[in-house]
């Protein structure tokens, strides 16, 4: 089994850093292509937008620009990885994640879990969790080594 592309989706989020760092370490031992991506939200109720000198449409190029400086200073700092390709796209994380994996033929999916359980994983729901339902490859979720697990 050959791994040749790896995905790190990345919310720049602490739990995103940890999965980073094992994806760097990973596709150095695979000598693989390594693919950051981050996903931006789509910006819902423009009526409430209408009160501001800027469109919900400069407002979502906007956060798209900052996003693309955030993961291009990330790629900057993973040392070794010679082949890196860095995407931000706009939509529902989950469905992007497993869109740009199957464009891109991505072999392993790494990512990081936030921990929420009970009502805020209800509430909010898991993008982890879909990704692993519903993705055509491997994926390892890393958490964060201070997330609590609770027993019913």
């Amino acid at each position: 089994m050959k791994i040749k592309k790896i995905l790190c989706p990345v919310d720049f989020s602490g739990s995103c850093n940890l999965a980073v760092k094992y994806a760097k370490e990973l596709t150095l031992l695979f000598n693989s292509r390594l693919y950051l991506l981050h996903v931006v939200a789509p910006l819902h109720g423009d009526e409430n937008y209408m009160i501001l000198q800027i469109t919900p449409q400069e407002i979502a190029e906007k956060m798209k620009k900052e996003a693309e400086e955030r993961l291009n200073n990330i790629a900057k700092k993973i040392k070794k990885v010679p082949k890196i390709k860095t995407e931000v796209c706009e939509g529902k994380a989950f469905v992007e994640i497993i869109k740009t994996a199957r464009k891109d033929n991505i072999d392993l999916i790494i990512m990081g879990s936030h921990g929420r359980t009970g009502l805020p994983h209800v509430l909010i729901g898991s993008v982890a969790e879909r990704v692993v339902r519903k993705a055509h490859c491997p994926v390892l979720i890393v958490k964060d080594k201070d997330t609590k697990f609770e027993m019913p």
